[in-house]
């Protein structure tokens, strides 16, 4: 797999209506989204990835400060779509500027509606880098672990000590990227705070964490920091294709 393209940081308060996240002075945001698709009657992924080189060489046209992946659920307990799209933005601004040509480009939009109906949902969220990767990843493996708050706890706090948390796994060997996505826009009445996103560059990666986790003694130390403010849920897999990096042209 090529390696992992994701700088997906997320900014605090983009808009009246974006949920506000203020957290430590060094972490920086930017917003991402997300949509839950499913292929048209006869499609499938060869024409998803046709689709999307067609869109990869549209936006490098708009030169837009866009990163984007389709999401291949793995491991997973029936999610009601074929695949995901993740898009990515450095702040608010190249948000603003990257929705408005796509919303001027209208044969594009018939072009990839004709392949995947991404009606299901399509939600924006806040993400804020743990371990994350300098630049955009591109493929590779993704893990989505949805977290609530324990009482009291601020998303501050939860957010300084999955710092530490994973300041642990890194310093144990890990080659793990994370970040956390706060929900921010159009995320309906959902049961949980956030989500602790872990990626790898490939599976002999998340193999390797797997050991050093369970048996080499880093879930009773990552739990003594994360039990604290936080308990997630076993974790959604997806295999993560690289449509767009961010910096192309």
């Amino acid at each position: 797999m090529k390696k992992l393209l994701m700088p997906l940081a997320l900014v605090y308060a983009l808009t009246a209506g974006w949920a506000p996240l203020v957290v430590a002075q060094q972490a920086k945001g930017a917003p991402i989204d997300f949509r839950a698709c499913k292929y048209r009657e006869g499609k499938n992924f060869k024409d998803l990835q046709k689709v999307s080189t067609e869109f990869r060489e549209w936006a490098n046209k708009q030169d837009v400060s866009y990163a984007a992946w389709t999401l291949h659920p793995q491991f997973h307990p029936g999610l009601g779509y074929d695949f995901g799209w993740l898009g990515s933005w450095p702040d608010g601004e190249s948000f603003g500027v990257s929705m408005e040509k796509w919303r001027s480009a209208p044969e594009q939009q018939e072009a990839m509606n004709k392949v995947m109906d991404c009606g299901l949902s399509h939600q924006l969220a806040v993400l804020l880098p743990i371990n994350a990767p300098d630049g955009t990843p591109e493929d590779g493996v993704l893990m989505f672990y949805r977290c609530s708050l324990n009482e009291g706890v601020s998303m501050q706090k939860a957010y300084a000590a999955h710092l530490d948390a994973g300041d642990v796994m890194k310093a144990m060997g890990s080659l793990s990227v994370s970040w956390m996505f706060q929900p921010a826009i159009a995320a309906g009445d959902i049961d949980f705070d956030y989500f602790h996103v872990i990626g790898f560059y490939r599976y002999s990666d998340l193999g390797a964490t797997m050991d050093t986790y369970f048996n080499g003694g880093a879930k009773a130390q990552q739990q003594k920091i994360l039990s604290k403010v936080s308990s997630c849920k076993t974790p959604v897999v997806f295999d993560a294709v690289s449509v767009r990096a961010r910096d192309e042209r």
